[in-house]
């Protein structure tokens, strides 16, 4: 299907080599992706929750709002190729909005409402709904990166030492201390994961089938 639709911009549209090749890079980079994530790619089976993930990735590995909405508008002409040839009956960039240009300053909540936030947020009953309040209580109190939340192992925390053992960039790996509080709400939310989810991998954060939390469940929480 990707060679189709390269030959398509070749000899069809009448696009340059090197045009060509940068959207063959662009498809490439999202099946390398999809590969590592979830040991395969079938472009015909891409979900939004995929493409949502692989932005993330993206700017998270210091790609500008340009480069990646140009890698978008690349895929979105593979899929309305796609569909076209009847390949598939949806594209799934059709709700995906790429990054702004303009990357707006932080904003920082104050200590009153992150308790409001913690407080008034009805985050639900059962396992998701501790977990869910357990990651932001987690990056407010110990400042954690996204990536080192989902990397996260049961055996990389140390409730008897109130320590976190996180593995950062470069692999380059740090310990992170936590309040009782905290320590508290960890516990409280394994107790409840091990009750609802028996059977599940070694991370500590987990979707509801018992493997790893990806990118986009997080951001999207």
């Amino acid at each position: 299907l990707i060679k189709s639709f390269l030959d398509y911009l070749r000899y069809e549209r009448n696009y340059s080599e090197k045009t060509v090749l940068a959207y063959s890079e662009d498809i490439k980079q999202l099946q390398e992706f999809a590969q590592e994530e979830y040991g395969r790619f079938n472009p015909l089976e891409v979900e939004a929750e995929l493409i949502r993930e692989w932005i993330v990735s993206l700017m998270d590995r210091g790609y500008t709002s340009t480069s990646v909405n140009r890698k978008l508008s690349s895929l979105r002409s593979f899929y309305k190729y796609l569909l076209r040839q009847g390949e598939v009956t949806k594209d799934p960039l059709c709700k995906i909005t790429g990054p702004k240009n303009k990357k707006p300053l932080p904003v920082f909540l104050k200590e009153s409402e992150m308790n409001k936030l913690l407080d008034e947020t009805d985050f639900g009953e059962g396992f998701k709904g501790y977990r869910d309040r357990l990651i932001i209580e987690v990056f407010y109190a110990t400042g954690i990166r996204l990536s080192e939340l989902i990397g996260l192992d049961d055996k990389d925390v140390d409730f008897s030492a109130s320590l976190i053992k996180v593995t950062g960039k470069r692999n380059k790996q740090r310990l992170i201390p936590f309040d009782k509080e905290l320590g508290r709400s960890m516990q409280e939310y394994v107790n409840v994961r091990n009750q609802a989810l028996p059977v599940r991998s070694d991370a500590f954060f987990v979707r509801k089938n018992g493997e790893r939390l990806g990118r986009g469940i997080v951001a999207y929480i």
